[in-house]
């Protein structure tokens, strides 16, 4: 008999057991219908050292339905159920995608200092009155009494939506989707895994003033 190859995997099992852990937490703590996904990266080697989805399964009772599943199993149909169990299954991690809401600030906020259109520590680059008109559409900001006057250091300890629409409309759409483009956001990371989610957004020609 001769030895097989070495697997090597770059999961850490502590910080698996961590992210596993408090994200059954979070999920449960504030209720969320739609469950939960940590994906936790060496940003050095893009080196995945955890990754977790909640409701989770036991790997070793495939078929036995998760807490989520339980209630109302046996009143499914077969059909049902099958397609029940691989939604259970399905890696949401990888293969969905979401929304990635206020972390997008930050690339927003780097794109603007690269282009040289922002300092970050000026008194004042921003006002932040709580909401902001951008053509139709009143956009608030989450403090809507407003963080008045802003440096881009405090907009982003503030998640300031005024500043970064502000930022946004300096940039402009071309030299936004140049950026975009660079941080790889059109493609797949190509990870490891099968059937990896692509990204979604407008066409350039198509966005206008709010998009």
């Amino acid at each position: 008999p001769q030895d097989g190859s070495d697997i090597y995997l770059t999961i850490d099992s502590n910080i698996q057991s961590i992210a596993e852990q408090y994200l059954k937490q979070a999920v449960e703590e504030n209720s969320c219908s739609r469950g939960g996904n940590v994906i936790i990266e060496n940003p050095t080697t893009g080196e995945i050292l955890a990754m977790a989805t909640y409701p989770d399964y036991n790997l070793n009772e495939p078929y036995t339905p998760n807490s989520a599943l339980k209630e109302g199993w046996n009143d499914l149909s077969d059909e049902k159920q099958t397609e029940s169990l691989y939604g259970m299954w399905r890696n949401r991690a990888v293969l969905d995608t979401y929304e990635p809401g206020s972390t997008f600030k930050v690339i927003t906020a780097s794109t603007a200092l690269e282009e040289d259109l922002i300092k970050t520590d000026t008194p004042g680059d921003f006002y932040c009155s709580g909401s902001v008109q951008v053509a139709d559409m009143e956009i608030n900001c989450a403090n809507t009494a407003g963080h008045g006057p802003e440096s881009l250091r405090q907009a982003m300890e503030n998640s300031c939506n005024p500043a970064m629409i502000e930022l946004g409309q300096k940039i402009g759409v071309t030299t936004f989707y140049n950026y975009l483009r660079s941080f790889g956001f059109f493609n797949r990371t190509g990870i490891d895994l099968p059937s990896e989610g692509s990204s979604t957004f407008w066409d350039k020609e198509d966005v206008g003033p709010v998009d």
